[in-house]
């Protein structure tokens, strides 16, 4: 998902770098299609995100008049209005709900066709790209680092770009630079719904239900800290269902297509750590993007080049650089 605006309790200089990465995916798929013929997806099918208790509906409240004030699209739903916004959600399921927040810039793309595009594009530019091939260390020479090493041999390098999420940390272990990242594992459930489907994405605060262009309903997710098994639990899966069926009973009959899992890189605060390592020469991070790595991905790539080509200050990144746990 692509979804700024539906997390943000208030303003900060995070939100507003979330809002520029969402800003950059439209374009982007659109260049993508044109160049290299495979459309990633990007669709602004909105959020919905339904408030379950009294409490909850105070905040999203907040929520939408702050959002609203500042000019963002934000609509508020009585929970009579519910099943009009979201057929899955009418009769008893959506009176049982305490009313919802309609968000309708959100939006989604389909992260496997996006990397897939990125690396069809970056190939046509030029690049290298080596799969299944591991980097085992960076290499150092006179305080600078060079490239990397690989098991089948050294890449040498004028800049080397630390994006290798959970694992990060390890390879910034090898040259004395500690880089505070630890994993979150997040378990998915792929579903189907025969005939029913959300018109939209419905998003509760236990869980999400995403509905894909090929019918797909992705169902998701789990927070798990500090775990690297990267394999799908019972215990997640029925987290997740007990979730969805709390808020929308009729996905009950939907059927499980498949379940996986996958490691977020988190730092201690939930930002991203993008710009130079401190005392790195010819390091630069970039990491830690949380649950937000394809929302923030083009952004930082586009970002991150341009520091290192032309030497361009950190502007909207200068609050997430490496430095802050120095």
């Amino acid at each position: 998902m692509l979804a700024p605006q539906v997390e943000a309790p208030f303003a900060d200089p995070f939100f507003e770098l979330a809002l520029l990465g969402r800003a950059e995916h439209g374009p982007l798929a659109e260049r993508l299609l044109d160049e290299v013929g495979l459309d990633v997806e990007y669709r602004a099918t909105g959020i919905l995100r339904v408030a379950r208790t009294e409490a909850e509906r105070a905040d999203l409240q907040r929520q939408y008049r702050w959002q609203s004030a500042r000019g963002l699209a934000a609509e508020w739903v009585d929970s009579d209005d519910l099943g009009r916004r979201e057929p899955l959600l009418s009769g008893v399921a959506g009176r049982l709900l305490a009313g919802g927040l309609w968000l309708a810039d959100e939006g989604q793309v389909r992260s496997p066709r996006l990397v897939q595009a990125l690396a069809l594009a970056a190939a046509q530019r030029g690049a290298r790209i080596m799969e299944g091939t591991w980097v085992v260390r960076l290499c150092v020479s006179g305080g600078r680092v060079t490239g990397v090493q690989t098991p089948s041999g050294t890449v040498g390098a004028d800049s080397v770009v630390l994006a290798a999420g959970v694992w990060s940390p390890d390879l910034a272990r090898g040259i004395d630079l500690e880089v505070p990242v630890q994993p979150v594992k997040g378990q998915v459930v792929s579903l189907r719904g025969l005939g029913k489907r959300p018109r939209q994405v419905i998003w509760s605060g236990e869980c999400y239900l995403v509905p894909r262009p090929d019918g797909e309903v992705v169902l998701g997710a789990t927070e798990e800290e500090g775990n690297y098994d990267a394999r799908p639990t019972l215990a997640g899966l029925h987290r997740l269902t007990e979730a969805a069926l709390e808020v929308v009973p009729a996905a009950g009959g939907f059927v499980v297509d498949g379940v996986w899992a996958g490691l977020r890189p988190a730092a201690p605060d939930r930002y991203p750590i993008i710009g130079w390592a401190p005392g790195g020469e010819g390091l630069f991070l970039a990491t830690a993007h949380y649950r937000n790595g394809v929302l923030l991905g083009p952004l930082t790539g586009r970002h991150g080049a341009d520091r290192i080509l032309a030497g361009t200050p950190p502007g909207e990144f200068a609050p997430f650089g490496p430095d802050r746990f120095i």
